[in-house]
């Protein structure tokens, strides 16, 4: 995906809804590095290669189930509050899960575990353990990457320290590829970490990875890493990055208290590349975009470049991807006028198609999107649209996934095997 500013204005005629667009330019991906194996490692299991052994649809509209319970990437138990996202991502029939103690793969198939690879420093185990973030899969799936918080205890005159301890871990074999301890130093200034983070939380994260940097986050400070030597080539505090691309790290950051501004540097300098001042915080994240609020409407920002994308009238959409050529914002309020859905082709920035309080349909609540199919749900039955015309395309799909890959989906911490 990508984008280069042009102008362009259409209308979604409901509730006050509109879309401004501009179009964008081709965008790629990023990939991944290492070479200092640490930490200790479990024989995968023999999972065969290749072609797949059980049934495969690109995309799957279908699910059965629940079939595997995934039930490390829980996030702790909180008193008040929304539920955090579980700390798994899928990708090609495996789940790969942010535990409490390490970074694990599980083969969705038969919910056999293929390999478990623990952190140098165990896992605080007091109160409701800690907060995780999902890992990040390279884009050729032979890596997997995990950030964790630890604290380890002095020896002697030697001082506690506080470390964030990063694991990339070969997805075939188990291996570790490389790992690094950083010092953990988050800013001193005192601004809240909290209006810098796209889904509040502000746990250890490993953004990206490219040949030559790995870019991981701490509450409100961000850290390049080189992979082949773990040393810190640069930090940045008050900055948390949520995005990593074409050589630019992008995010936000606090410039005084309640104040704040999208920006994005380059990973080999640090040094500002572009910065968006007008939107504060970032609402949602993809591979080479932010969206946020801009007074009361909300913007779709290039990643690499810092142009506008797009634009809504109304704040709080929430934007997603299907990793090929689309993407879809939508916004889910309590009112029926407060809800709509615009899907609009990544590339050329050009409207698909709008779902709006005016269509004389139900406007699903989108829980995911993946090669072309969005997925949701209306009341409690979850469905599938067409990502192309926004036609439904399953009305009774057995899960609303928001983690999906050819084999199935993931609804909360349980994998639902595709049938169709």
């Amino acid at each position: 995906m990508g984008k280069r500013e042009r102008p362009r204005r259409r209308a979604a005629a409901a509730a006050g809804v509109t879309l401004a667009v501009t179009v964008l330019a081709a965008c790629g991906g990023g990939g991944s590095s290492g070479a200092k194996p640490s930490g200790t490692w479990a024989e995968p299991s023999r999972a065969a290669s290749g072609r797949p052994s059980r049934p495969a649809f690109d995309p799957p509209v279908r699910f059965d189930g629940p079939t595997v319970e995934l039930t490390d990437a829980q996030q702790p138990s909180t008193t008040s509050g929304e539920a955090l996202r579980p700390a798994l991502t899928l990708a090609d029939g495996v789940a790969y899960i942010t535990t409490e103690g390490g970074l694990e793969a599980i083969d969705t198939g038969t919910g056999d575990a293929r390999w478990n690879v623990e952190t140098k420093h165990p896992a605080d185990p007091g109160g409701f353990g800690s907060k995780r973030v999902a890992p990040w899969v390279s884009a050729d799936g032979r890596t997997a990457y995990a950030a964790f918080g630890r604290e380890v205890e002095g020896e002697g005159t030697a001082p506690d320290r506080s470390v964030i301890e990063v694991l990339a871990v070969e997805t075939a074999t188990g291996r570790t590829a490389w790992s690094a301890e950083i010092p953990s130093a988050p800013s001193s200034t005192g601004l809240a970490a909290v209006a810098i983070g796209a889904d509040e939380n502000l746990a250890p994260q490993v953004v990206g990875v490219d040949a030559g940097t790995a870019v991981v986050t701490e509450a409100d400070t961000t850290y390049a890493v080189d992979p082949a030597t773990g040393a810190v080539r640069w930090k940045k505090a008050d900055f948390r990055a949520l995005t990593f691309a074409d050589g630019v790290v992008a995010g936000g950051e606090e410039t005084g208290y309640a104040e704040g501004r999208l920006l994005g540097v380059a990973a080999d300098t640090g040094r500002q590349r572009w910065t968006e001042p007008d939107v504060r915080q970032p609402d949602s994240v993809g591979v080479r975009w932010l969206s946020g609020n801009l007074d009361d409407r909300t913007v779709v920002v290039d990643a690499v470049s810092g142009s506008t994308r797009a634009s809504f009238e109304g704040r709080d959409w929430r934007c997603l991807d299907d990793e090929r050529s689309l993407m879809e914002c939508s916004k889910y309020g309590y009112r029926a006028a407060d809800r709509g859905i615009v899907v609009f082709d990544a590339t050329s920035a050009q409207q698909k198609w709008v779902l709006h309080a005016r269509s004389g349909r139900v406007i699903p609540k989108v829980t995911g999107f993946w090669h072309g199919a969005l997925y949701g749900e209306v009341g409690e039955e979850p469905v599938v649209l067409d990502g192309n015309t926004g036609k439904d395309r399953q009305t009774s799909a057995g899960a609303a996934p928001y983690e999906i890959d050819r084999y199935g989906g993931v609804e909360g911490t349980s994998f639902h095997r595709a049938t169709r």
